[in-house]
């Protein structure tokens, strides 16, 4: 079962607490004049300067990883981000419930970046049901439960369209 360390990696007292952005190895190599060889990348990630996203393989935490290699952390991504849904941020957070019943979410494959803000809601949301969902027994609840919250999330935006117009 995953809980918050999933999100932010247990660290030493000098962790980096700021906005933290998941990030692909591509995007990662980005922040370097020339991109770092695999052999020495996956080296860092073996002494814990690179901090690996618990959640999936292949993900990266930026800002922890800079902080921890003494480099100058951002506050803001160099490109526009993809803002997600309500839908696809909750599907995110229960991932970070439980990874074996709730995988990762499609759409994370798809993308470079899950900015800091998507994070920290997906993390609140996970905190809001994961009582209710560990406190169910069989898997089909957890995934009828999972369901309706699916459902409410799509609900919910669709009415703040109709509020808009």
């Amino acid at each position: 079962m995953i809980g918050d360390d999933a999100v932010v990696p247990k660290r030493k007292s000098n962790a980096y607490d700021g906005p933290d952005f998941v990030v692909t190895r591509e995007f990662f190599d980005r922040y370097f004049e020339k991109p770092m060889p695999a052999s020495t990348f996956h080296d860092l990630v073996g002494k814990g300067r690179i901090i690996p996203w618990r959640c999936m393989r292949g993900r990266y935490m930026l800002n922890a990883s800079l902080h921890s290699m003494k480099l100058p952390t951002v506050k803001k991504l160099p490109h526009a981000e993809t803002r997600h849904s309500l839908e696809d941020i909750t599907r995110l957070a229960f991932t970070f419930i439980d990874e074996r019943i709730f995988p990762a979410p499609p759409w994370l494959l798809a993308v470079e970046v899950v900015c800091a803000e998507e994070l920290d809601l997906a993390r609140r949301i996970a905190d809001q049901h994961r009582g209710k969902v560990s406190m169910m027994d069989p898997v089909e609840l957890k995934l009828a439960y999972f369901g309706g919250v699916l459902d409410a999330a799509v609900m919910q935006a669709n009415d703040s369209v109709v509020t808009e117009l």
